[in-house]
């Protein structure tokens, strides 16, 4: 039913994040991901298309990636632009509109009438990335604090992008299937599921103090360490009320039926109403997944829904145990529907320790071994438990071992559908039972009903000063975790803050329910 691609990245902090600056190899796989969606999956004659009218045609981006980190590679050594410099008045800066109101938008490079030649760009491109690996092959990188990270920062804005070139490129039936995947027999799949299912526990997560963010001096000077976004910093520990949390996110099935019940006609971007004959499975039976007694409303609902994917459309009755991916106005008023509200960034931060704790204490049992109920801040009853070490939350460490704490600032994220293990969200019915943790949301980001703010002590970045800038406006709602085409160092950082505007419908996110006790 599903079939692992031939490239993966790996799910372990000390071999997806060895070293805060990445490798030439993590380059080389990343650029061969960008290449595989800009000049395979986007036809050439589609990159001057804007397959979402609030951004940038998708030419843009070709141009965007390197010209950006041409810039900050100058910044970062002095080493001067590459040709043709005039990129840089072009291509420095996106568009990223108010979606109220389209017009207001922040500070970005001017838009030509005309694009530069796409063969142009491609050279540019190719410029860029051997100046790159020129400075790999000096020693630079690693010798030079502050190119080490102009490079750990080119290497996560480009991560970003293609998460963001992926979700333009699914709004175009346009797009090519990616070459080297198989398509998964998502009927099959959806049968799976449906044995699979099991009811949707909530969970009580214990009140605890939980630390979120990074420390990293915004400095070339200092030891060697991993780096973070203005956003994650200063580091901060906070108490957390005790709550309850479900297990799972909401799903396509209980999107739908909360569509139905409160007439909502809107369906979600991730959703279309449009097949095509190459359809990844076009529905058309008389069984509907599990369906087929007694819900004849519902049915009827289904029919003439698909999910978008890569593969072409896949009914909606195929994909009703995959997570909702949909804007947080859209969610919330499910959840609120449901009984429930989405968490603050603090509560997923909770959950996410909690969720962590349950897996260690399932994996030692499994090993037949016995360690004191303590979870990292637990209080029991009144009475503060001692929080177990790094070491034990994260797996025997030492020093010599992990010189740059990648255990314990990244998780573990082999339970989780980020780094192209699939090219399309998975069932997460069957882990109902289950407390999702870190990026273990079947393949999409969490929404947080956190709006995105300063924290004290924020200091905006010197090699990005406009990073977050513009966004501090509380229109812009955090998100937490990772989307299966998230890299596993964005997705796997702990302290990784992401953000989308509450309305905006294109981001690969879903939500979770939590309530009060």
């Amino acid at each position: 039913m599903l079939t692992r691609p031939a490239t993966m990245y790996p799910t372990k902090p000390e071999e997806y994040a060895r070293h805060p600056v990445p490798s030439i190899p993590e380059w080389e796989q990343l650029w061969a991901v960008w290449d595989k969606v800009t000049r395979q999956m986007i036809p050439d004659e589609e990159l001057l298309e804007k397959p979402i009218k609030l951004r940038n045609a998708c030419i843009f981006y070709l141009g965007h990636i390197p010209t950006f980190f041409d810039i900050k590679i100058n910044e970062a050594t002095g080493l001067g632009l590459t040709e043709p410099s005039y990129f840089t008045k072009i291509f420095e800066r996106g568009i990223d509109p108010d979606v109220d109101n389209p017009e207001h938008c922040h500070a970005h490079s001017e838009i030509p009438d005309e694009w530069p030649a796409l063969e142009t760009i491609l050279k540019y491109q190719q410029d860029v990335r051997s100046r790159v690996r020129d400075l790999y092959e000096t020693g630079r990188v690693y010798e030079d604090n502050w190119a080490g990270r102009a490079m750990w920062l080119g290497f996560e804005h480009e991560v970003m992008h293609l998460e963001t070139l992926l979700y333009i490129a699914l709004q175009s039936d346009k797009t090519n299937a990616p070459d080297g995947t198989v398509k998964a027999d998502f009927e099959q799949l959806a049968a799976k599921a449906k044995r699979d299912a099991v009811p949707n526990e909530w969970f009580t997560i214990p009140e605890q103090t939980v630390t979120i963010g990074l420390e990293d001096a915004d400095t070339p000077e200092g030891p060697v360490r991993h780096f973070g976004w203005d956003v994650e910093k200063p580091s901060y520990t906070t108490n957390v009320h005790s709550f309850q949390a479900a297990a799972r996110p909401i799903t396509n099935e209980e999107y739908a039926r909360y569509m139905l019940a409160k007439d909502v006609q809107q369906i979600p971007a991730s959703w279309t109403t449009q097949s095509k004959r190459d359809s990844a499975i076009n529905g058309h039976t008389n069984v509907v997944n599990g369906h087929a007694n007694g819900d004849a409303e519902f049915d009827h609902f289904l029919e003439g829904k698909f999910v978008r994917t890569f593969y072409g459309p896949v009914a909606l009755k195929y994909a009703l145990d995959w997570p909702c991916s949909a804007s947080y106005d859209e969610l919330n008023g499910c959840a609120q529907y449901m009984g429930g509200r989405i968490p603050t960034m603090e509560e997923a931060r909770s959950i996410y320790e909690y969720a962590a704790h349950l897996k260690k204490k399932e994996a030692d049992k499994a090993q037949g071994k016995t360690i004191p109920a303590v979870n990292s801040h637990l209080v029991n009853e009144g009475v503060e438990e001692s929080p177990p070490s790094s070491s034990s939350v994260n797996g025997s460490s030492s020093d010599a071992a992990d010189p740059y704490k990648s255990r314990e600032l990244f998780v573990d994220l082999g339970d989780a559908n980020v780094g192209f293990k699939y090219w399309h969200p998975l069932p997460v019915t069957q882990n109902g039972g289950r407390l999702a943790g870190h990026a273990e949301m079947g393949g999409l980001w969490e929404w947080t009903s956190s709006q995105l703010e300063k924290r004290k002590g924020f200091e905006a970045m010197k090699l990005y000063p406009a990073y977050s800038a513009d966004f501090y406006d509380g229109k812009h709602y955090v998100v937490l975790g990772g989307s299966w085409a998230t890299h596993p160092r964005f997705a796997g950082r702990k302290s990784v803050v992401n953000w989308y505007q509450r309305n905006y419908p294109y981001v690969w996110a879903g939500a979770r329910l939590v309530k009060d006790i």
